[in-house]
């Protein structure tokens, strides 16, 4: 599965390929925390005792759309404090949310994503299972770490900050073609 950080990097990648204008800090590091979030749930199994496989267990309920909607309200709600309107905290934020089940999703490790819970418990796999994932053990925590930040860094952070710089200056580009 993607690393927490990679999870949150996505919604930062997002945000220089698409944004008309700086968008506020505030609202992109909301939109990175509320990506990283759904792996909260890996402290349930430790903390609560959630055996692995409940839906309250890794890749259940807090990957869920539902659970991205729920982030996606608190955010609209807390708009002011983001300094943005409240439809575009609420769609930003619960997107970041919602993009982390996605990319589990895309993982050839793992269980799958509870992603349609509370409508449905069933744990889901895209059909293009392209992100490696490597098990990180307690007693190798730094070497296990540094190798998937290696793969991640190779499949998944350079690619899409590339694609990111690439629509930025295409969008920066066109307009000055379209004058001339």
């Amino acid at each position: 599965m993607p690393m927490t950080t990679t999870h949150a990097l996505l919604p930062i990648a997002v945000a220089v390929a698409a944004a008309r204008r700086p968008l506020p800090w505030r609202l992109v590091i909301a939109a990175a925390i509320a990506a990283a979030a759904p792996d909260v749930d890996g402290l349930f199994k430790r903390l609560l005792a959630v055996p692995p496989h409940s839906i309250y267990g890794h890749r259940g309920v807090t990957h869920s759309l539902f659970a991205a909607l729920v982030a996606g309200l608190v955010a609209a709600a807390l708009h002011q404090i983001l300094r943005v309107r409240a439809l575009t905290a609420g769609l930003v934020v619960g997107a970041a949310m919602a993009s982390h089940g996605i990319l589990d999703m895309m993982t050839d490790g793992g269980q799958g994503v509870a992603y349609f819970w509370p409508f449905s418990s069933t744990r889901w796999f895209a059909d293009w299972r392209w992100i490696h994932s490597t098990p990180v053990h307690r007693a190798q925590l730094f070497r296990d770490v540094q190798v998937r930040l290696g793969l991640e860094l190779w499949q998944l952070i350079i690619p899409m900050f590339a694609v990111s710089l690439v629509i930025r200056s295409t969008r920066a580009i066109l307009p000055r073609f379209a004058r001339a």
